[in-house]
């Protein structure tokens, strides 16, 4: 593998970009049908015209586009026709005396004059200046040259002119142009034209203009890309060789802003400096860029732009640059003691220059972080001090007058630590942080925070405990394990020296919640410390908290009755205390207890609603987010196959798991992300759309890998295995779940081990591995005794599909009685469909058919009522067979064609091709082959009378004496009745009659 320092930093592959290519593709096939295009690609420099262009480039060679392409550059405009020059030099440099077209020496011949080197490459062309030159004349045979140059190229081949960097063309340029798109609309030509909308000059404006006028163009207007988008840039470039403990997206990001060039240009910096190019991320270097040159190309690209100004206007802008990217006139003005008038005018200097934007009337800034970098760059350090004192000064003054002193407060904080001015610098700097924890604004946390603990350490004070216990929850809301950990090591060490036993404790407790994500029994051993140390200490309050935490670990462990003795016990204290946020997070664990104990509808109506409706009040949206995204999976029906639900919808779920996503971003919690994450896609999953719960379950396993989250892992491999059996896949079913399943045991989560082994048994019965699924059930299942909660129900339900499987029907029917007669909770009339369809698919074996019909109509109900479409259809099927035995064959066709609906809806959900084809073909070898079935409305009347007679036990011959027709006259209407119908027997004729209304049932 290429070692890090030596990749080019250049993105092999176009990122963000996807519509425009797409639009562009769909103007190429335009094209080819005769329609002429003209395109223009605008935006700032940098982002990425040419690239896409190239790109596109590159995609018509499969439509055999013959491509001709001509730049401009900046000492070009004073060059007449400079891009198609460039152009045209370089379609003749390709070609020789011996194969220039005929037909187009007389292109090469007008050309002569403005390219002399066509003398060498074409010595027979000569030219003839008249003696009375006409601009306007030459002019248009030139253009006139250019067209007739361009349609005998569009007669053989669709053509593709690439004009780039028409900001810096000619105005004949831009009017040949005008003149070619004008004249081709019916013609297959493509015309592109890139240019930079920020640096237009007035020509371009008037042509623009005109273009809009005409609407003749095409316009497509690059903007910068999403973070997301430069994190896939980064992936691509480095791939897994990014350096450990290295944030490079938040720097890279922060500097670029989205601007593509000036990610890979401070990337390639980067890598030429090596690894010392980055900060070491500790947790007293918040993840930055530092010891980084600005690019070369930016440098001088900024540069070029500060030397043209007058001298007082580069001291406004070093002013500017030191006050930060977004700049302050009033500010400013306050210490520079200018008139305004004057001001104005310096920065309309400033603007012009392409440098700073305007963004309201008291506010300015940089059009790039990386401008005023640059800038800065040439600033002493001594003379930054200087600067930052004053606006540190003056941001106080300010402050002082302002009604809105909050406003000032990040700047404050950041000018008195650059200022090295200590005590200010803490004060402001903690204020910043604890604002920042407050806006869920992680990153800025950090870097408020650390600054906070450099300023504590300059004015030779204590460590400050609560310093450390806030940094490193926000290092534990972004995912970062390690730092967290020695934050909070830092905070229990500085507290217990300072006797701040409350910090203390918090340390411990914020320690041991911090391992739940990685070693449950090192997390179990920090609430047991907690623990001692709250009844130590005589706090009821933090007894009650711990409590609560430790039945948090006992649920995780599996520990159902020690979990709910644990969390009784924690609410007691908190309401004696009326402590409402201890409340809240005690009742929402013991709601999940209850899922666990197999009273999933209890946990949900009874615990759930109430826990939400709290966290609102408490405008607590950490633990709000949780508990929407919990409540939402475990009311999803294929999380729920041999309990009660409590049929909540799948729009109120969708809901649910919607806004708890909306939360965890808006919190920036990456553990969050890919909790929400993880339940979104087994909602999905249940309620049918299988894309999407892909989807959400691939971002949960990315967020979830990134951030090193083990027990995030391993559910979301389970969920990846879950849907795997919904789509009758048992091979990445099993791979999935026995990856989850290693993870879970490596990390010591008896809940997720007991979950997911059920689901693997099931993955290797449908891959007709039954002695392997016998095995992992054996783990599951305690000998000699009913179920003891939902692990123990779930595991006892894959033992019945086993026995299915192993033709040992009445062993299957003896489990599904006995988990139906032992549900837990009080929705004693709700059908399980999941239990009932064992039930029917048992008694079917049996040949028990009335009984399968009654338990698989009921199933069919309970189904329905939970927006349960993968099991609906398998019920369905196993209904149509209970029919058919029964000759009950309209029944029969009808629920197997409902199954094929509901199928062919599921497919449809499915982006992978091999998987929807697969799912298919499984389903389709469950499902007869359709028939097709006359309803009842083609029966003629007296056809239907017939039936009616047949029902009411007639012969042919008494249906003959009836209707006073012969005797082969009723055979034939009989025999119509069973070919319209699809009957082959008069007694099905009769069901049908009878359950038609025809005559009164016996």
């Amino acid at each position: 593998m290429e070692s890090f320092s030596t990749i080019k930093g250049i993105c092999p592959v176009l990122i963000g970009r996807g519509e425009a290519q797409a639009r562009l593709q769909g103007m190429a096939q335009q094209v080819l049908r005769g329609q002429g295009q003209l395109v223009i690609v605008k935006g700032e420099a940098g982002i990425g015209k040419s690239r896409l262009v190239a790109e596109f480039k590159n995609w018509t060679r499969q439509l055999n586009f013959l491509r001709l392409e001509g730049s401009c550059f900046q000492t070009d405009g004073a060059f007449p026709y400079a891009p198609w020059l460039d152009l045209f030099r370089t379609y003749f440099a390709a070609l020789t005396p011996k194969n220039l077209p005929e037909s187009l020496r007389p292109v090469a011949l007008a050309f002569s004059p403005l390219l002399p080197e066509l003398a060498f490459l074409f010595p027979e062309l000569t030219t003839t200046p008249g003696s009375n030159f006409q601009p306007e004349e030459e002019k248009r045979k030139l253009f006139a040259a250019v067209d007739y140059f361009l349609t005998w190229q569009a007669a053989r081949q669709p053509v593709l002119v690439v004009l780039e960097d028409l900001h810096w063309s000619d105005d004949l340029s831009l009017e040949l142009l005008l003149y070619l798109a004008r004249r081709n609309r019916d013609k297959p030509l493509m015309l592109i034209a890139t240019f930079r909308n920020d640096e237009l000059p007035q020509s371009m404006r008037r042509w623009l203009a005109e273009l809009d006028r005409e609407h003749i163009a095409e316009e497509f207007f690059l903007t910068p890309l999403s973070r997301q988008e430069v994190a896939s840039m980064l992936q691509n470039i480095l791939g897994e060789d990014q350096p450990n403990g290295v944030n490079l997206l938040d720097s890279l990001y922060a500097l670029a802003e989205g601007n593509p060039f000036f990610v890979e240009e401070l990337l390639k910096t980067l890598l030429t400096g090596g690894q010392s190019a980055f900060t070491t991320k500790s947790r007293d270097n918040p993840p930055q860029v530092t010891r980084t040159e600005i690019p070369r190309s930016i440098f001088e690209a900024v540069y070029l732009r500060v030397s043209g100004l007058s001298p007082q206007a580069r001291r406004l802008l070093t002013l500017a640059a030191v006050a930060g990217r977004r700049f302050n006139i009033t500010l400013l003005q306050e210490i520079l003691q200018w008139k305004e008038e004057k001001l104005l005018v310096l920065l309309k200097e400033l603007t012009g220059a392409q440098l700073v934007v305007e963004e309201s009337a008291e506010q300015f800034a940089f059009r790039h972080a990386l401008t005023q970098q640059a800038v800065v760059s040439q600033i002493l350090l001594r003379e930054r001090q200087v600067l930052h004192r004053s606006l540190a000064r003056s941001l106080e003054r300010l402050a002082q007058s302002s009604p809105l002193k909050e406003k000032y407060l990040e700047d404050l904080a950041y000018h008195c630590y650059e200022a090295e001015m200590w005590e200010k610098a803490l004060k402001y700097s903690r204020e910043s942080g604890e604002k920042a924890l407050a806006l869920y604004a992680q990153q800025a946390a950090i870097e408020h925070l650390t600054r906070a603990l450099k300023a504590v350490r300059h004015l030779g004070q204590p460590p400050a405990a609560e310093l450390y216990l806030a940094r490193g929850k926000a290092y534990e809301t972004l995912g970062d394990f390690e730092h967290a950990r020695e934050d909070y090591e830092s905070a229990r060490e500085a507290a217990r020296a300072t006797q701040q036993h409350k910090l203390e404790w918090e340390s411990i407790l914020a320690t041991g919640y911090l391992w739940t994500g990685y070693n449950y029994e090192q997390a179990g051993e920090w609430f047991q410390q907690a623990l001692g140390l709250s009844e130590k200490l005589g706090d009821l309050s933090l007894n009650a908290w711990s409590l609560a935490r430790l039945g948090n670990w006992y649920l995780n462990k599996g520990q159902i009755r020690e979990t709910i003795t644990s969390l009784e016990g924690a609410n007691r204290l908190f309401e004696r205390l009326n402590e409402r946020q201890g409340m809240a997070e005690a009742l929402e664990q013991l709601g999940a207890a209850y899922f666990f104990m197999g009273d999933p509808a209890r946990g949900v109506k009874e615990f759930f609603g109430r826990v939400i409706e709290l966290f609102r009040e408490l405008g607590n949206n950490h633990s709000l987010f949780y508990t929407l995204a919990a409540r939402a999976m475990d009311s999803s029906p294929e999380n729920l196959e041999t309990t009660f639900s409590s049929l909540r919808t799948r729009t109120e779920c969708l809901l649910d798991v919607e806004e708890a996503l909306q939360l965890a971003r808006q919190i920036n919690s990456q553990s969050g992300l890919a909790f929400v994450e993880m339940c979104y896609s087994l909602v999905q999953a249940s309620f049918g759309d299988f894309g999407q719960a892909f989807a959400h379950a691939r971002e949960a396993l990315r967020i979830a890998n990134a951030i090193e989250h083990q027990e995030w892992i391993a559910a979301t491999n389970g969920i990846l295995g879950q849907i795997y059996l919904l789509l009758l896949e048992p091979g990445q079913a099993v791979s999935h779940l026995e990856a989850a399943i290693a993870g879970a045991q490596a990390l010591g989560s008896m809940i997720w081990l007991r979950l997911l082994t059920p689901y693997l048994a099931s993955a290797y019965i449908l891959n007709k591995d039954f002695e392997r699924a016998e095995a992992t059930l054996q783990k599951a299942i305690p000998a000699g005794q009913l179920p003891a909660d939902y692990f123990e129900r779930q595991a006892f339900r894959v033992k019945g599909l086993l026995a299915i499987s192993r033709n040992e029907p009445a062993l299957a029917l003896q489990i599904a009685d006995m988990l139906l007669e032992t549900v837990p909770g009080d929705e004693k009339l709700q059908p399980i469909p999941h239990l009932l369809a064992l039930k029917g698919e048992a008694l079917l074996s049996l040949e028990r058919f009335n009984e399968a019909v009654v338990a698989l109509e009921e199933a069919r109900q309970g189904a329905e009522q939970r927006q349960a479409p993968s099991i609906n259809w398998r019920i369905r099927c196993l209904l149509g067979q209970a029919y058919r035995q029964l000759k009950r064959e309209n029944h029969a066709q009808q629920e197997w064609k409902v199954a094929r609906e509901i199928v062919q809806k599921l497919a449809a959900t499915i982006d992978e091709k091999y998987l929807r084809e697969l799912f298919l073909e499984t389903t389709s070898g469950l499902l007869p082959a359709e028939k097709v079935i006359s309803t009842p409305s083609t029966l003629t009347a007296r056809e239907r009378e017939v039936a009616a007679l047949v029902a009411s036990g007639k012969t042919n011959r008494e249906i003959a004496n009836l209707l006073m027709v012969s005797e082969r006259t009723a055979e034939a209407h009989v025999s119509n009745i069973l070919g319209k119908l699809g009957f082959s027997t008069r007694a099905q004729i009769a069901v049908w009659a009878i359950e038609k209304g025809s005559i009164s049932r016996p």
